[in-house]
């Protein structure tokens, strides 16, 4: 009887391991395949799984957790649901308010500050006099700390590029600092892995590129999308089509 207890239990053991096994995500796949399958919304469901899992309680958890704030709030944007931006945003700016305090000179978490300011702004534009200001410091201070990181070089130029020149935008510079991220991801394989960002990034210089003028230099990045992400139906569908009608009238 001991005996078959002894075995029961260890069955039971194995089971419960299994479950809790099947049941961990590997977020950086996982939110990496859905921005490619065109599913960003369901972020929304992965983010919320990650805040609530005990493994991923620690503070490198929750910067990560931040990027993907950052794209979803930033997809929220694109689909004009700003009452479901707001609410992202204010999470966000919990987590950063909590590791700011811990990390005051961390150059990760000042950039995704700055471009969650940037959200704030995007939805009320009048806070742009109020809000504008620290967003550049953030921005100015993360780039100065950390001028060879790629992410650290993407949110930088996001505000260059978005920002009206009045408070502190440029357009060209934030071209430079979309290019040299790119550089950077594409000299080094580990950095692409399961990361949206790159993609992203992809997509984001070639509409820079567009709305500069510059379509030749447009139509080759968004090639190149094709070429790595064939069925990436925002270039496949959108981006690459118009493209090509606006070069042809």
């Amino acid at each position: 009887m001991r005996k078959l207890a002894t075995i029961l239990s260890i069955f039971l053991a194995c089971c419960i391991a299994t479950d809790t096994m099947a049941q961990r995500i590997d977020y950086k796949a996982t939110t990496y395949r859905l921005f490619i399958d065109g599913k960003v919304r369901q972020w929304g469901v992965i983010i919320d799984k990650m805040e609530n899992d005990p493994e991923k309680q620690s503070d490198i958890s929750k910067i990560e957790l931040l990027g993907y704030y950052y794209g979803y709030i930033g997809h929220l944007l694109d689909i004009k649901n700003k009452d479901a931006a707001t609410i992202e945003i204010k999470k966000a700016q919990k987590l950063i308010t909590g590791l700011s305090a811990k990390y005051p000179h961390n150059t990760l978490l000042m950039g995704y500050s700055a471009n969650i300011t940037g959200y704030q702004i995007a939805i009320a534009p009048l806070k742009a006099t109020t809000l504008a200001r620290g967003m550049m410091h953030n921005t100015r201070n993360a780039i100065a700390k950390s001028p060879n990181d790629p992410v650290i070089n993407i949110l930088t130029a996001n505000i260059f590029f978005y920002m009206p020149n009045m408070f502190g935008g440029d357009s060209n510079m934030a071209l430079k600092q979309y290019y040299k991220a790119l550089n950077m991801f594409e000299e080094n394989e580990t950095l692409r892995k399961d990361n949206w960002m790159y993609l992203q990034l992809l997509v984001t210089t070639g509409i820079v590129e567009e709305k500069q003028g510059n379509y030749e230099n447009a139509k080759k990045l968004y090639l190149k999308i094709l070429n790595i992400y064939p069925d990436y139906s925002q270039i496949r569908d959108n981006r690459y089509p118009n493209l090509l009608k606006k070069m042809a009238s």
